[in-house]
C-alpha cells in the first residue's frame, strides 16, 4: 500500500512537472540523459576499465547518447554492447524527445498567434469591435470604398488601410468566413484577427485601441439575444473604452462610431464618451427606409445602390472654401457629372444638413458640399466656373416648392413580430398629411404587443393599430387577414431565434404562402421583405416583391460614417419624416410625355419646381441614376423622374 502511494506520488509529481510546458519538459529529458550518461559510463568502467577515470567514462557514454557515429570506434563485446544500448537510448531520449517536445511547443506557438493573442502595435488603424452579422459587410465596404479611405488615410498621413478586428473566437474558420465574404477583395496584410472581448481592458489594449484612428462598435441582430441585450453590450463597451482613457487625459478618445437599437438610449451612450462620437439608431433609420419604401415602392433598388459603393452612384462629401458667398444653385448647374443635393454645415460640435435648399441660399465657409455621383473626383467644380450669382427670383413670383400630399388611407399588414415594429408605427405616424391602417399578425400574444407598443411611448395620431393571432407560415392564419385587401405588406425578420438563416427560412417560407394567398390579384399589394442574409435575395424574383437587407445596409452606413462622419447627419435628414426626401414623381406633372428630352433639361425644369431631380425610372422598372447630362429620354406617362423634395411632415 506504501509502495503504490509512493508510486503514485512520484507519478504526480512527474506529471505536474511536464505540464509547466516545454522548458519543464526539457528539464526532464536533461534529467534522464543525464542519469543513462553517468550510468552507462560508471557501467562500463566497472566491466572493462578502458579509461583512466570515472568522468572519461561518463563523457564516452554521453557521446554515444548523442551521436550514433562513435558506435564503430568501441571495441570489445562488453563495451559494444553497452555503446549500442546507448546509442539506441539517445534516439529514444535525446533526439526523439527533443524533437518531439520542440515541435509540440512550436505548434502550440503557432496555435497561439493563430488565436490572436498576441498585443499589436499600431497607429491610425480601423478598429472593429465584436464579430457579428454586420462585421463581413463593414470590411467589405471599407474595401469596396477606395477613394473614401484614401481621402482617410491621407488626413491621417498613413500610407495604407489596416483593419484589426476584436473577436471572442479566432480561429481559421472565422478567418475563412471572412476570406469567402470578401472574395477577391481578402488582403491577409490589410486585415488583423485578435481575440478577445471589449469589455476587458487587456483585450483592449491588445488590439492598441488608444492609438486607433476610428473605433466601430456595431450592433448585433443574434449575436448577443435580444436588440436590447445588444444595446446593453454597446452601451457597457462605451464605457469600458471611456474609463479605460480616463488614466490618459492627454491623449483624446478616437472617434467612435456605433450603433444603437433604441433611440432612448442614445443619451446615456453620448453622455458616456468624452470623445468624438457618432450613432447610428439602428431601428430608426431601418424604420425610415422601410415607411419611404411602403409610400414609394421601388425605392429599395435606389437605397441599396446608394448606401453601397459596389455599383452606381453614392453620397460623397466634399469641402471646399472657395465658395463662400455663392448661391447653391447656381453651383449646382456647374456640376456636369455629379448632382449637388445640399450641404452640411457645422453647428457647434454637429453637423447640420440642408438638403434641397431654398434658391436663395448661399454657401457659407466651412459649409461641406453634398453630392450624387460615381466618383469623388465626378464631384470636382470645373475650374472655369464663374462665381458671378444671377440675381435671385423675387419671391411673389418663384415657383411654389412641391410638396408630397398623399391624403387617402393607405392600409399595411405587417406578418411578424420584432423590435422594428414600434419605431416603423411612430415613424408612419409623423407623416402630417397622411393616414395609415396597419394590422400585425403574429404568434406573440396580443397583450404582449401592445403593452411594447405602449412602453415605446408610442403615441398614434394618424395610424390605427390591430392585432391578429397567427404564424406567418401558416396557410389558414394568413387567410384569416385577408391580405389581398391590403396596399402593403410587409414581412419583418424574426428577432426571437438563434440565427439569421433560421430566421430567413421563416421568412421565405411566409413569403411563398402570401404568394400563393395573392395569387390571381391583379396587381395585388406590394410586398416588402426585410431580409438578413444578402445571399437570399435571388429567392424573391417577382416584380411586386421588394426586400431590404437590414443588416447590409445598416453595416454599410456604419463604415462609411467610419469614414466621413458628415454622413451620418445627411442619411437622417434624408431617411426621415420631414425635410427632404426622395421619391417618384410621374411624367404626366411636368407635361414633358413623348417629347425627346436632354437630362440636362429635366434637371432645369424641375429646378424651376424646387426639386432636385436625380434620375428617371422607366416603365419596366429600371431605375438611371445620375445619368449624362446629354443623355436624351422619349419619357411615357408611365414614367417617372426621381426627384429630391420637401416633404411637408413633422
Amino acid at each position: 500500500m506504501l509502495i503504490n502511494r509512493l508510486k503514485n506520488r512520484l507519478k504526480f509529481q512527474i506529471e505536474q512537472l511536464l505540464l509547466r510546458g516545454a522548458h519543464s519538459r526539457l528539464l526532464f529529458i536533461t534529467l534522464l540523459v543525464g542519469i543513462v550518461a553517468i550510468g552507462g559510463g560508471l557501467l562500463v568502467q566497472a566491466t572493462d576499465s578502458p579509461f583512466d577515470g570515472n568522468k572519461t567514462a561518463i563523457w564516452w557514454a554521453f557521446l554515444r547518447l548523442t551521436d550514433p557515429g562513435y558506435l564503430g570506434d568501441d571495441e570489445g563485446v562488453t563495451r559494444r554492447v553497452i555503446s549500442t544500448v546507448l546509442t539506441v537510448l539517445g534516439y529514444v531520449l535525446f533526439m526523439g524527445s527533443l524533437v518531439a517536445i520542440m515541435t509540440q511547443w512550436l505548434n502550440q506557438k503557432i496555435r497561439n498567434f493563430e488565436s490572436g493573442l498576441t498585443p499589436i502595435v499600431r497607429r491610425n488603424h480601423i478598429l472593429i469591435l465584436g464579430w457579428t452579422n454586420r462585421t463581413p459587410a463593414i470590411v467589405e465596404e471599407l474595401m469596396y470604398s477606395e477613394e473614401r479611405v484614401r481621402r482617410f488615410l491621407d488626413r491621417l498621413g498613413v500610407r495604407g488601410l489596416h483593419v484589426v478586428i476584436l473577436s471572442e473566437d479566432v480561429s481559421l474558420e472565422r478567418t475563412m468566413e471572412l476570406r469567402s465574404a470578401l472574395g477577391a477583395l481578402w488582403d491577409a496584410r490589410k486585415i488583423t484577427f485578435r481575440s478577445g472581448i471589449p469589455l476587458r481592458i487587456e483585450h483592449l489594449e491588445r488590439v492598441d485601441f488608444r492609438n486607433a484612428s476610428v473605433i466601430i462598435l456595431p450592433g448585433a441582430d443574434f449575436a448577443y439575444g435580444s436588440a436590447d441585450e445588444s444595446d446593453t453590450f454597446v452601451v457597457k463597451t462605451v464605457l469600458s473604452i471611456a474609463n479605460q482613457q480616463g488614466t490618459r487625459r492627454n491623449q483624446p478618445l478616437p472617434l467612435l462610431v456605433t450603433e444603437l437599437f433604441d433611440s432612448s438610449k442614445i443619451f446615456m451612450v453620448q453622455k458616456a464618451y468624452q470623445g468624438v462620437l457618432e450613432i447610428l439608431a439602428t431601428d430608426v433609420f431601418i424604420s425610415r427606409c422601410m415607411a419611404q419604401n411602403i409610400r414609394h415602392p421601388g425605392l429599395s433598388h435606389l437605397f441599396h445602390e446608394i448606401l453601397s459603393h459596389r455599383q452606381g452612384n453614392s453620397i460623397y462629401i466634399h469641402t471646399s472654401e472657395s465658395f463662400a458667398g455663392v448661391r447653391f444653385w447656381d453651383l449646382a448647374r456647374a456640376c456636369p457629372k455629379a448632382i449637388l443635393i445640399g450641404v452640411v454645415r457645422p453647428h457647434r460640435e454637429r453637423f447640420l444638413p440642408i438638403l434641397n435648399p431654398s434658391k436663395d441660399l448661399i454657401l457659407e465657409s466651412g459649409d461641406r458640399l453634398v453630392f450624387l455621383s460615381e466618383t469623388y473626383q465626378d464631384c470636382e467644380i470645373p475650374k472655369d466656373f464663374s462665381s458671378k450669382q444671377s440675381p435671385p427670383q423675387p419671391e411673389s413670383t418663384a415657383p411654389q416648392r412641391a410638396q408630397i400630399q398623399i391624403d387617402r388611407k393607405r392600409r399595411i399588414l405587417i406578418l411578424g413580430w420584432s423590435h422594428k415594429v414600434a419605431p416603423l408605427i411612430d415613424e408612419l405616424d409623423d407623416y402630417l398629411l397622411e393616414q395609415f391602417e396597419i394590422s400585425t399578425l403574429s404568434r406573440k400574444p396580443i397583450v404582449d404587443r401592445e403593452i411594447g407598443l405602449v412602453q415605446q411611448g408610442i403615441d398614434l395620431d394618424r395610424v390605427t393599430v390591430s392585432h391578429y393571432d397567427g404564424d406567418l407560415t401558416s396557410l389558414s392564419d394568413l387567410e384569416t387577414a385577408h391580405p389581398s385587401s391590403y396596399d402593403n405588406v410587409v414581412m419583418l425578420g424574426n428577432d426571437w431565434l438563434e440565427t439569421q438563416e433560421k430566421s430567413d427560412a421563416r421568412t421565405i417560407t411566409g413569403h411563398l404562402v402570401v404568394k400563393n394567398i395573392l395569387e390571381g390579384y391583379v396587381p395585388g399589394p406590394r410586398i416588402l421583405v426585410d431580409l438578413m442574409d444578402a445571399n437570399n435575395i435571388g429567392l424573391f424574383q417577382d416584380e411586386n416583391t421588394e426586400v431590404l437587407v437590414t443588416p447590409v445596409m445598416a453595416s454599410h452606413v456604419l463604415a462609411q460614417v467610419a469614414l466621413r462622419p458628415e454622413l451620418n447627419a445627411v442619411y437622417t435628414e434624408l431617411f426621415g419624416a420631414g425635410g427632404a426626401e426622395i421619391c417618384f414623381r410621374s411624367v404626366r406633372d411636368y407635361n414633358i410625355a413623348d417629347q425627346r428630352i436632354r437630362f440636362g433639361t429635366l434637371k432645369e425644369i424641375a429646378a424651376d419646381r424646387g426639386e432636385i431631380t436625380l434620375g428617371v425610372r422607366l416603365r419596366n422598372s429600371s431605375i438611371e441614376l445620375n445619368p449624362a447630362q446629354d443623355k436624351t429620354y422619349v419619357l411615357q406617362e408611365q414614367d417617372d423622374l426621381i426627384v429630391l423634395v420637401q416633404e411637408d411632415a413633422a
